[in-house]
């Protein structure tokens, strides 16, 4: 039997667009961590080996399932990578009174010569579980030996208030848009997307970037969620994908 339904669709793009031996970064909000535990699964599935990581800090809770080493020098890095298990989280040690672990340096990252059985998401920033965000100074943190990009968006966010519920960051959102208030709509969304201060920030050249429009399973923002995706593609040539992340499924998609 021939799959051709949402299922299908999203390990269609995947499959596209993340090729072995190679480090993936993910940034913005709406989903960034349950997407990386969504593509590493499938991944999996396909027999590829995955690690994950991230340059800032990771809710311990969120790994649920994941087994998680340690990297504490230099050395051990490698050594994590090469590991026979499938599927890790690589950190560098458990903050003390959070619940939370401290990430792994970028230099570390950009040092490392994967195989081409493996594959490296790294989580390049945070977001406060708000569907939208808009960097800070010092965000986002993206190895320079990153292939891709991957921008993550909620739809929950469109036509919704900029505040600070749906956008990290809403105040610099509201300066990037010149407006003093408003909705999250498709325009300015599309705008977010591609602006180098929204989610291409700190994209370098030679890097791929992709738009990923994250609950489309919620069907009264679907038709939303393509509109801006179409837009912005329309704006800065971004190519991108409508998915659900949690229940693994594409509804819509642009290419290069």
């Amino acid at each position: 039997m021939v799959i051709t339904g949402p299922e299908w669709r999203f390990c269609d793009a995947l499959t596209h667009w993340i090729l072995p031996g190679a480090v993936y970064t993910f940034v913005g909000a709406g989903g960034k961590t349950t997407a990386m535990k969504r593509i590493a699964s499938f991944l999996v599935d396909a027999g590829l080996k995955v690690r994950l990581t991230t340059t800032t800090r990771v809710g311990i809770e969120e790994l649920k399932g994941v087994p998680v080493f340690f990297v504490r020098q230099p050395t051990d890095l490698p050594t994590a990578i090469a590991g026979d298990f499938p599927l890790g989280m690589l950190v560098g040690s458990a903050l003390h009174d959070t619940d939370k672990y401290q990430g792994i340096a970028p230099r570390l990252i950009e040092s490392l010569a994967l195989d081409g059985g493996t594959v490296l998401l790294v989580e390049g920033d945070g977001s406060r579980r708000c569907p939208v965000k808009i960097p800070k100074e010092h965000e986002p943190v993206i190895p320079a030996n990153t292939r891709t990009v991957f921008a993550v968006m909620g739809a929950l966010a469109i036509d919704e208030p900029i505040d600070e519920i749906h956008c990290y960051n809403h105040e610099k959102a509201l300066l990037l848009a010149r407006r003093s208030g408003g909705i999250l709509d498709v325009e300015m969304l599309a705008a977010i997307s591609g602006d180098p201060q929204g989610s291409a920030k700190g994209v370098l050249s030679g890097m791929g970037f992709h738009l990923l429009i994250n609950q489309g399973d919620v069907e009264r923002k679907r038709p939303l969620a393509m509109a801006v995706m179409r837009r912005a593609h329309e704006l800065y040539g971004v190519s991108g994908a409508v998915v659900s992340m949690q229940k693994g499924e594409l509804y819509a998609r642009t290419d290069d």
